[in-house]
C-alpha cells in the first residue's frame, strides 16, 4: 500500500564535463554569483534552497544554476544570512521542503487534496491518516484498524492512573502513555510489533483515544474495540452516546485538523526525528510543545469564555468586556488566515447541518455570526473545536485533547518524511551581549 514520496532532488553523481555542465556551476562560481562566502553557500544547500550534486571524483560538488538564479533574484538573498534565517524562523520564508501539507486560502491541502474536501466526502480519519503517511488514498472503502494491544506494563499504568484520580492535563496523559509504550519496546514481541511505523502510529492513536476516559466521570482508561473507528472510540471513552450525527461531526473535526504545515509542534517533531529519536519520543516532543501556555491556553480560555453562558446576549456582553480592556475574545483572529480560518467555517457548517441542533449550539452559532458581521471578529479553528466539543457534551478540557489527537497523524507523516533526509535540523544561534 505504501508509496514512496516524490523526491525532486536528482540522485547520483554528475560529470562536470558531461551534457549537464551548463546547468550546473562550481562552488566558486556559485558563491561569486550570489556574492556570498562558501560557508554561506553551504548553508543555502543545507536549508534546501540550492540543489548540490557530487562529481564522480567525490571531492567537490556542483550546484544547480536555476536554483542559484532564483535565489539571486530575490532581494532578501542579499541580506545578511543571520537576518534571513531569523525572520524565517517566525512565520517567514519556508525553511523545510515538504510534500505533505500546503496552506492555501481555502485551508490546508493534504498531498494536493483540500482537507475540507476530504472531510466533506465523509472519509474516515483512518483513511486520511494513512494518506498522510503513505501517499495512498483509499476513498472507496474505510480503512479498518485492528486493535493494537497495549503492552502489559502500559496496561498496569492505565489502571494505576485511573485509581490515582489525578486531574492531569490530557496532554500530559498522552505523553505518559507514549513514553510508556516506547519503553515497553524492550521485549522481543513488542519490538516486532513496533517495527512498522504505521502499526506503531495506529497503536498510539488508539491509546490516546482511550485516554479520554480519564476526563469522563468514569475516570478510567477505555480501550478501543477491535476495528472501532477512532471517532467512535473517542465518543465512547468520553462517556457520550455514539450516533451517526456525532460520529460525522467528530470525524470531520479530526480530518480537518490532521495537519497544518510547520506549526511549532510539527517542527519540534521533525527536529527530534532528524536526531534519530523513535516515534514515541517524537510524539512526546510534539505533544508537550502543544501543551505550552501560548497554545493550550487558547483552548482553556475559549472554554471558560463559553462555559455558563445562557444566551447570545450573554456572550456578546462578555466579548464587549474583553474589548473594553483592550483584549480580543479568545479563539478569534488567526494571522495565517487574515480573512478568516476556513477550518473554523467548515466546522461551523458541519454543526449547522446537525439534524437536531441544540439550544447551546444555536446560541454559539448566532454569536459567531454576529461577531463576524458586526464586530469583524473572525473565529479561529480553536474556537470551533471548543464550540463543537461544548455542544456535543464532551467533558471539560476535552477540546485540547481532540486537537492533539487529530494532529498526531500529521506529526507522524512529518516524522516519516524527515527520516528520509540525512540532515540534522540544527538552527544556528547568535550570541548577543
Amino acid at each position: 500500500m505504501s508509496k514512496s514520496l516524490d523526491r525532486t532532488k536528482p540522485q547520483g553523481a554528475l560529470d562536470p564535463g558531461g551534457p549537464g555542465d551548463s546547468e550546473y556551476m562550481s562552488g566558486a562560481e556559485a558563491a561569486a554569483l550570489l556574492g556570498v562566502k562558501p560557508q554561506t553557500l553551504y548553508t543555502y544547500v543545507s536549508r534546501g534552497a540550492v540543489q548540490s550534486l557530487p562529481t564522480p571524483q567525490g571531492h567537490r560538488h556542483l550546484y544547480l544554476r536555476a536554483d542559484l538564479e532564483k535565489l539571486r533574484s530575490r532581494p532578501r538573498a542579499r541580506f545578511p544570512l543571520g537576518a534571513l534565517a531569523a525572520s524565517a524562523m517566525y512565520a517567514g520564508d519556508p525553511i523545510i521542503s515538504t510534500s505533505i501539507t500546503e496552506i492555501t486560502p481555502a485551508g490546508p491541502c493534504y498531498r494536493g487534496r483540500p482537507a475540507a474536501e476530504l472531510a466533506s466526502a465523509g472519509l474516515p480519519y483512518e483513511n486520511v491518516a494513512e494518506f498522510l503517511w503513505t501517499g495512498e488514498l483509499l476513498d472507496d472503502e474505510p480503512v479498518v484498524w485492528n486493535r493494537e494491544a497495549l503492552p502489559a506494563q502500559v496496561r498496569r499504568l492505565a489502571v494505576a492512573l485511573g485509581r490515582s484520580r489525578a486531574n492531569a492535563p490530557i496532554a500530559h496523559i498522552f505523553s505518559l502513555f507514549a513514553l510508556s509504550i516506547g519503553m515497553a519496546r524492550g521485549s522481543s514481541s513488542q519490538r516486532l510489533r513496533s517495527s512498522s511505523t504505521v502499526l506503531a502510529a495506529r497503536q498510539l492513536i488508539q491509546a490516546f483515544a482511550g485516554c479520554f476516559g480519564y476526563l469522563s466521570a468514569r475516570h478510567a482508561y477505555v480501550a478501543c474495540a477491535n476495528a472501532e473507528p477512532i471517532a467512535a472510540a473517542v465518543l465512547r471513552a468520553s462517556g457520550l452516546a455514539c450516533s451517526e450525527e456525532k460520529l460525522r461531526l467528530v470525524n470531520g473535526l479530526l480530518v480537518l485538523l490532521a495537519d497544518h504545515e510547520l506549526s511549532p509542534a510539527t517542527f519540534v517533531a521533525r527536529v527530534a526525528a532528524s536526531s534519530g529519536a523513535d516515534l514515541q519520543a517524537c510524539m512526546v516532543s510534539a505533544i508537550q510543545t502543544s501543551s505550552g501556555r501560548k497554545i493550550a491556553e487558547i483552548y482553556d480560555r475559549t472554554e471558560d469564555f463559553l462555559r455558563g453562558a445562557q444566551s447570545k446576549a450573554d456572550l456578546i456582553r462578555r466579548m464587549r468586556e474583553l474589548q473594553a480592556s483592550g483584549r480580543v475574545p479568545p479563539g478569534f483572529t488567526q494571522p495565517i488566515y487574515p480573512r478568516g480560518d476556513p477550518r473554523a467555517l467548515y466546522i461551523f457548517d458541519l454543526m449547522r447541518r446537525a439534524n437536531r441542533p441544540s439550544r447551546q449550539l444555536h446560541m454559539v452559532l448566532s454569536f459567531v455570526e454576529e461577531a463576524q458581521n458586526k464586530f469583524d471578529l473572525k473565529p479561529r479553528a480553536e474556537f470551533a473545536v471548543v464550540a463543537l466539543a461544548h455542544a456535543l457534551g464532551f467533558p471539560r478540557r476535552a477540546a485540547a485533547g481532540l486537537y492533539i489527537l487529530s494532529r498526531v497523524s500529521g506529526w507522524v507523516a512529518h516524522v516519516i518524511e524527515q527520516r528520509l533526509s540525512s540532515a540534522l535540523l540544527r538552527p544556528r544561534a547568535k550570541f548577543v551581549d
